[in-house]
């Protein structure tokens, strides 16, 4: 498998990636395969709505957004409609461990330009990624 190809963003070669989950091990994961990556820096994470909001308000917009769908403050499609009323390019790729269509739909419906299961594969997870920074969907079908 050939390493991921992301686009140069605006003026810069580095693409930002927030990340809203509250899991402190995810967000663990995450910076560490986007560490793993040259081309990409991670800006900013969250384990609440509360905390992703604040970032957002002090204009700290990233190129985009790992959103889980479960928060302890609420859900992520809460927040991923916030975001694209006032951002509405911004890519948003959920994710979840809930494996049922009715989340990927809903997902779709608020927004993202992605959805993916937790248990994915790094591989898959970068794959993804690549797929709605270039400006493309990822959604794949669950049980």
């Amino acid at each position: 498998m050939s390493p991921p190809t992301f686009p140069e963003t605006s003026s810069r070669s580095i693409i930002r990636i927030a990340v809203v989950d509250d899991h402190s091990i995810m967000r663990a994961v995450y910076r560490s395969l986007i560490d793993d990556s040259p081309e990409l820096d991670m800006a900013w994470s969250a384990a609440t709505l509360e905390e992703a909001r604040l970032h957002i308000e002090r204009d700290d917009i990233p190129d985009v957004i790992i959103l889980d769908v479960t928060l302890p403050d609420g859900t992520g499609y809460e927040l991923l409609r916030e975001i694209l009323h006032e951002f509405p390019n911004l890519p948003v790729l959920m994710v979840s461990a809930h494996e049922e269509q009715a989340y990927v739909t809903q997902a779709a419906e608020a927004g993202a330009r992605g959805y993916l299961i937790k248990d994915s594969s790094p591989a898959e997870l970068m794959d993804a990624l690549e797929t709605v920074i270039n400006g493309e969907t990822y959604f794949k079908s669950v049980a």
